[in-house]
């Protein structure tokens, strides 16, 4: 997405009550957007914040519901669209495989486009602005599936936080996009000209309709002194709808079916490590990360959002885990990395510990006779953990901390804690590698 003139922005929300969009083959109740759901109780399960279509039948697949909901020029409105969509179908196995990896995040996509009111093109537009990569980067600053830059992101509510950045964020994202996509279409009562003012800017697209005045159904493409670039950007879009309405007619396969998997929101009370996370929700951290990429530092920030993007089977696990403990408990986790082969029964549990060894079996996904190899990263409470450290190597003051000597390295001290020197940076908010004797480091993540 490229540059959004403040100005512009503003008079598009004022000119917004004068024009109804245009009907759409199969109408879509846009319901009220409501503030977002309450935290989540510990004792509860949470309400997805991802609200199903209340007009779609369940049995209706992903991409017949996004056929139903296009509303803008076909595949013959214009060569060109058929010629886009024969390039970027070249290849159809790696076309197919493309948007198998994006999946789960298009059906998101579908469902808040279906909220918002605005035709099923624009859930494709991601793979326009950056095959769906929630991490993409592109110069001038643009970031995430939807390409937002700084000022449009802060323009459109989307927190950057040291620590967090929305952009990267596709729920957030995806929320403040569609929204902004459909005052765009209340503004220009044209969705051709909602997609260039996404892509080139409000301020530039109401220059055009000043000087030109409204563009007529065809050309598809507004004829008028625009860049290539911007002529290229909707004719993308539209091929990508193309394939999309005929598959076959490319050699396409659409992978998803009839029961294609969704994602849940769950909102937490709490910040939460995102190690931690992905034990709880018995996922991998990669799945976790490219789901919830707003997080830049493995852990959600003071100040953050605390919220996690999970699938449903994903999400059904965490939810029951997590009421085992209190928000502010799993706040004071920290990974403890195995020296040796060990049992959980070495833990030498008392009666104050809040967990007993069945449930750190359940949150550590593991089972409790289980013999656990060396370098396995066993998730414990503050008070177990620091335990384990003394265990480990007493002589530190505290069983907490270390303080650094004369000849101390980061890879000595991790060496000696069963650490890791990333792990040892990133507590200690350290840049670089030089120590000084006298200072003290924390062998725990800080509150």
């Amino acid at each position: 997405m490229k540059k959004l003139v403040l100005t512009g922005f503003l008079l598009a929300l004022s000119g917004c009550a004068a024009w109804q969009p245009k009907p759409r083959p199969v109408p879509v109740t846009v319901p009220t957007l409501a503030p977002p759901p309450p935290p989540l109780l510990v004792a509860t399960p949470p309400t997805p914040a991802i609200p199903s279509p209340v007009s779609a039948p369940p049995a209706r697949t992903l991409w017949q519901r996004m056929r139903n909901g296009f509303a803008m020029p076909s595949c013959n409105a214009d060569p060109a669209i058929l010629r886009t969509a024969q390039r970027l179908t070249r290849r159809p196995r790696d076309f197919d495989r493309q948007i198998a990896r994006a999946l789960p995040l298009i059906r998101m996509g579908q469902q808040l486009v279906e909220v918002a009111g605005i035709p099923s093109e624009f859930t494709l537009l991601p793979l326009v602005e950056s095959s769906y990569r929630p991490d993409a980067r592109a110069r001038g600053g643009f970031v995430g599936m939807w390409q937002f830059g700084r000022s449009t992101a802060r323009l459109s509510g989307l927190d950057l936080l040291d620590g967090y950045d929305g952009r990267r964020d596709p729920w957030a994202s995806t929320l403040a996009a569609t929204r902004l996509i459909r005052s765009y279409g209340r503004q220009f009562g044209d969705w051709r000209l909602a997609v260039l003012a996404y892509n080139r800017g409000l301020g530039a697209v109401q220059h055009w309709v000043a000087r030109y005045g409204m563009p007529p159904s065809q050309p598809v493409v507004p004829d008028w002194p625009m860049p290539r670039v911007a002529r290229h950007y909707l004719l993308r879009l539209l091929a990508y709808a193309c394939i999309v309405r005929e598959p076959e007619r490319f050699d396409v396969q659409l992978p998803g079916g009839q029961h294609l998997p969704g994602l849940r929101l769950v909102r937490l009370t709490a910040p939460l490590d995102m190690g931690l996370a992905a034990r709880l929700a018995g996922m991998s951290r990669r799945n976790l990360d490219q789901l919830n990429a707003g997080y830049l530092d493995g852990r959600m920030p003071r100040h953050g959002p605390d919220h996690l993007l999970l699938p449903a089977a994903a999400h059904q696990r965490f939810v029951a885990t997590y009421a085992m403990l209190s928000a502010a408990t799993w706040s004071h986790f920290a990974p403890y990395r195995l020296h040796r082969y060990a049992h959980l029964k070495s833990l030498h549990l008392s009666e104050i510990d809040p967990l007993s060894l069945k449930q750190i079996a359940r949150l550590n996904n593991i089972d409790p006779q289980q013999l656990l190899r060396p370098g396995y990263r066993l998730w414990l409470p503050r008070g177990l953990h620091l335990r384990y450290l003394q265990q480990v190597a007493p002589r530190p003051a505290w069983g907490a901390v270390h303080w650094i000597r004369r000849g101390d390295s980061l890879w000595s001290i991790a060496r000696q804690y069963r650490l890791t020197v990333a792990e040892l940076k990133r507590w200690n908010h350290l840049h670089r590698s030089l120590l000084h004797p006298g200072k003290v480091l924390h062998l725990y993540p800080p509150d």
